[in-house]
């Protein structure tokens, strides 16, 4: 399996894997809205060995801010493998590659709202945010990950900023 950064030529391959993945073009539509704002830490593809797309994950720029404090975060969204090779390992090589990405890129931290059971493996903790407002869930799906020691939990009560891309959906 390859994971690669995407490229112009994978656009279509890469809206049907969200399509599939998610069961609807929710997804797809924010990668594109994404794309169009130019909101791209890192936008990676897995491609099997007949040179077909079978995952894709994205993140994006989100804003952590607090009464006395402004970070900015990698946003996980989305993330997606077709069903036929879905729980193959291949979310996990996405998912490790893209922190990997954000890192490099300078990001301290990065913020999910996924699958309490998955993310976890990762780092990712709920822990970490509980006392960060999010705009789209609460609880255990939203959760956070330190890319630098320190970084979400020194942070004081605070609220997430998603890019505006987010409110096209």
């Amino acid at each position: 399996m390859l994971i690669r950064a995407e490229c112009s030529d994978d656009v279509a391959a890469i809206d049907l894997v969200n399509r599939e993945a998610f069961g609807s073009d929710v997804e797809a539509r924010l990668v594109q809205a994404l794309r169009h704002e130019r909101a791209v830490i890192a936008s990676l593809v897995a491609v099997d060995e007949c040179g077909r797309i079978v995952g894709h994950i994205l993140f994006s720029p989100a804003t952590i801010l607090t009464a006395s404090h402004e970070m900015r975060v990698a946003s996980l969204a989305p993330m997606a493998v077709i069903p036929a090779c879905q729980r193959t390992g291949i979310g996990s090589m996405l998912v490790g590659r893209g922190l990997q990405e954000c890192k490099r890129a300078g990001y301290r931290a990065a913020i999910v709202v996924g699958h309490p059971s998955y993310y976890p493996r990762f780092g990712f903790s709920s822990a970490l945010v509980e006392n960060l407002n999010n705009p789209f869930t609460k609880g255990d799906a939203f959760m956070g990950i330190e890319l630098a020691h320190g970084s979400l939990s020194d942070l004081d009560d605070g609220r997430i900023v998603y890019s505006d891309a987010y409110n096209q959906l």
